[in-house]
């Protein structure tokens, strides 16, 4: 895969790299609560990484709502 410039909104994908994931999970009820995700039916993914960072997936950066994190093979 080559090496591409990321521009544009998705330049915090930048910050990814070089990461190790530690875990993956389903939020908690009391987590999806403290993000006003009341209405949810699916809990979110959040990604937890060993320099004690995460990342959560959500609809928009707002986080007007859970999101769906697609994961692909080349």
């Amino acid at each position: 895969m080559s090496t591409t410039k990321v521009k544009g909104k998705a330049h915090y994908a930048q910050s990814l790299v070089g990461k190790t994931i530690s875990s993956v999970r389903s939020l908690t009820k009391l987590e999806m609560d403290d993000m006003m995700w009341f209405e949810s039916v699916n809990p979110t993914c959040v990604i937890e990484f060993t320099d004690g960072t995460y990342a959560l997936v959500q609809a928009d950066p707002e986080g007007n709502g859970t999101g769906f994190l697609d994961i692909g093979k080349y």
